[in-house]
């Protein structure tokens, strides 16, 4: 048993996954670009952007086909590569390096979603939340294949129960409001606990539909400067990384993880299934996904994107969404089986071999677009407008990224990140004299 440990090597890396992981993180700047580009209008289109049919048509493909998929494949392939990382080391050596390494790992990249966040001011940053998960998902490496998918249900489950008991509350706080102003109406005075009923179902309404005066404001300051950007950016990052997290994305994060792991133990990340499996993951994911997406689509519009329905249609989301990304996996599996995708294919796997720099640079060139540091675009473009952004840095990403691993070894965040992780330079251009390596994730 080899005691040397070091970063991935060519011959380690496993094809499919890094053209899944490619597609994955050009896949969530179709959703991140609305955060990046328009004040508090990701769930509701009607809060800012939408001047046409164009970008309501733009708003039903993202929800029916996308939402929260693209960020499901990236969370999978996370569980999926540090499940690699720590198995690829333990069977290099039997002593507590791998697990060293392994969290020191996990901690740099919670230091890159801190960056992420506050530098580059991307408030929908996950990379915080994958390193602050990731560190739990040290205890199930040994867990089998059935196991870990048996936890993932349960943490999917758990997650959906959140949001049911989110929904009662909200519902309490309404009927408890109407009475209130039911009194108020009739000219009684308000009873314990009245008014803090109506603050607290003002908050909830103004969250998915803020006033356009604090909409305004908030523009402005954006597109002013960069530290007025950071003022209000800065505050929605703080809200994302702490109680947004520890509410739901901690849950959610490692319900996907576990998944991503039994995956690829059971050899479905790694492309060892046959192609029956992949298809059925396909057609059944599609057919449970599109089917309550559709649902929760109609339910929205029927409902004038109005609190209560978009509150209500949030019970039933990851039971669309969760299909849907294996529905996506599926289907990138197949493709990536077809000789003529494999061009693509290889395009597309040195797009997920700079996963992490690839990821960063969307938020530094949506900072520079956006905000105050740059053009001060936010606000300014209209819904559908803002896909013109993603496949202008799409075809840059796709460009560049195979011509950057035909020369160095790593992306320059993933250089950065192991030369951290194993406390020392790693070799950056193919051409030196250590022994090859590429970036993993």
């Amino acid at each position: 048993m080899s005691s040397e440990l070091a970063p991935t090597t060519v011959d380690d890396r496993i094809g499919m996954l890094d053209s899944i992981r490619g597609i994955a993180v050009l896949g969530i700047l179709m959703m991140n670009i609305t955060g990046f580009g328009l004040p508090y209008a990701y769930d509701n289109p009607l809060v800012w952007g939408l001047e046409s049919s164009a970008d309501l048509t733009v708003w039903r493909i993202m929800t029916l086909l996308f939402e929260g998929t693209m960020r499901g494949l990236f969370t999978l392939l996370f569980g999926a590569s540090a499940l690699l990382f720590l198995s690829r080391h333990a069977a290099r050596t039997a002593d507590l390096r791998p697990a060293d390494l392994y969290f020191r790992r996990t901690l740099w990249l919670m230091v890159f979603g801190l960056i992420n966040g506050y530098v580059l001011l991307w408030s929908g940053d996950v990379l915080l939340y994958y390193g602050v998960a990731g560190l739990f998902l040290f205890v199930f490496r040994n867990l089998a294949p059935r196991q870990l998918l048996l936890l993932a249900a349960a943490l999917m489950t758990l997650q959906t129960m959140i949001t049911v008991s989110e929904w009662n509350d909200y519902r309490e706080v309404q009927s408890l409001a109407a009475a209130a102003s039911a009194r108020q109406a009739a000219g009684l005075p308000l009873t314990d606990g009245d008014q803090e009923a109506l603050d607290a179902l003002e908050v909830v309404q103004n969250e998915l539909r803020p006033a356009r005066e604090n909409l305004e404001a908030s523009v402005a300051n954006v597109r002013a400067s960069y530290l007025s950007a950071f003022a209000v950016l800065s505050s929605d990052t703080w809200y994302m990384q702490s109680e947004f997290f520890f509410r739901h994305g901690l849950v959610e994060c490692l319900g996907m993880m576990l998944l991503g792991m039994a995956l690829l133990k059971s050899g479905v990340l790694s492309g060892r299934s046959p192609t029956r499996v992949y298809g059925a993951m396909m057609v059944v994911g599609y057919a449970i996904g599109l089917t309550i997406n559709t649902i929760e689509l109609r339910q929205i519009e029927a409902g004038q994107f109005s609190p209560d329905t978009m509150l209500r249609t949030f019970i039933t989301y990851d039971l669309g969404r969760i299909p849907m990304t294996l529905g996506h996996l599926g289907a990138i599996a197949l493709l990536c089986r077809a000789q003529w995708f494999s061009g693509a294919s290889r395009v597309l796997a040195s797009v997920g071999q700079l996963a992490l720099t690839n990821y960063l640079t969307q938020s530094l060139f949506c900072l520079f677009i956006f905000t105050g540091a740059g053009l001060a675009w936010y606000g300014q473009l209209a819904r559908h407008e803002l896909y013109y952004v993603v496949l202008a840095i799409w075809v840059v990403q796709l460009a560049w990224s195979p011509i950057w691993v035909r020369h160095f070894r790593y992306g320059p965040a993933e250089w950065i990140w192991r030369s951290l992780t194993y406390c020392q330079w790693q070799p950056f251009r193919r051409g030196s004299t250590a022994a090859r390596a590429t970036a993993s994730a």
